[in-house]
């Protein structure tokens, strides 16, 4: 079973990784990750820190560039296994997303997708990603490319 303190650590992990997604936080995402780490997002397939941080460069640049506005909303972070230093964990995303100024008018998700994760502590005691699936489930006419 997960100690509440771990699952604390956990849970601002993938809060810390939302919020990045979200442009929300300066942090730089391959920070949350373990150094061979694996993201998989719907066709996105990246391995390693160098590949997410490129990703999410070009990612935030695109969103600037064309006004694209997201926020996601993750519940149901739900650990399945554990094993010392590694857990798995699985969670759902809701992703809402628009272009435009604020408030940008919105009905209904983007996108809902089954998220599956492995952390492993590092040597530090500081947990990290070690792979990260997000598998689209629903996708509306403004989710992204990738999710389709």
């Amino acid at each position: 079973m997960v100690s509440f303190e771990d699952f604390l650590s956990l849970s601002l992990l993938n809060s810390a990784y939302w919020a990045i997604a979200d442009g929300c936080s300066e942090q730089p995402v391959e920070t949350l990750f373990a150094r061979a780490a694996h993201l998989k997002l719907g066709s996105v397939d990246l391995r390693g820190g160098e590949a997410i941080h490129l990703f999410f460069s070009q990612r935030a640049l695109k969103n600037e560039q064309s006004a694209r506005v997201t926020r996601h909303i993750s519940s149901a972070f739900v650990p399945a296994e554990y094993a010392g230093d590694v857990v798995s964990v699985r969670s759902t995303v809701a992703v809402f997303a628009g272009n435009g100024e604020l408030p940008i008018p919105s009905d209904v998700p983007s996108t809902i997708a089954d998220v599956e994760d492995v952390f492993v502590r590092s040597d530090d005691g500081k947990w990290l990603f070690q792979s990260r699936f997000i598998s689209p489930i629903f996708v509306g006419a403004s989710a992204a490319a990738f999710a389709r």
